[in-house]
């Protein structure tokens, strides 16, 4: 089960297919059920929390056009994080809207997008840390 409350989202990690990894960006993903109100699709600066634990990360909300899905998921990309985490709660936090979901032409202009938005976030968290 998904629960969203203002801007948090908590749910259970479930496996998905492994396209994040492969691409160099591992994800936790949750699968909100039918009906879920969520943030509207696209990519967000975040934190997640497991076990009384906070990370920083990056979120995107939405249903993979790249990739012709149509299934919405939630999948956070947690920075400096390597554990399998399937079948754990997390609780996501959104900080900021970083841009609108889109699909992309191929899986390169994605990667290089990806690469652009991990950027843009940990520019972000930095800038944060130092004010």
């Amino acid at each position: 089960m998904i629960i969203m409350t203002n801007r948090y989202i908590k749910g259970v990690v479930t496996k998905g297919a492994s396209r994040g990894c492969k691409m160099g960006f591992p994800t936790a993903n949750i699968l909100p059920p039918k009906g879920a109100i969520l943030p509207d699709n696209g990519v967000y600066r975040t934190k997640v929390t497991l076990d009384g634990n906070t990370y920083n990360a990056i979120t995107n909300i939405g249903i993979n056009p790249t990739f012709g899905s149509n299934q919405k998921t939630v999948e956070s990309h947690i920075f400096d994080f390597g554990m399998d985490i399937v079948g754990e709660e997390i609780n996501i936090e959104i900080i900021s809207f970083v841009r609108a979901e889109r699909m992309f032409d191929n899986i390169y202009e994605l990667v290089k997008q990806i690469k652009s938005d991990v950027a843009q976030v940990l520019a972000e968290i930095e800038e944060s840390v130092t004010l």
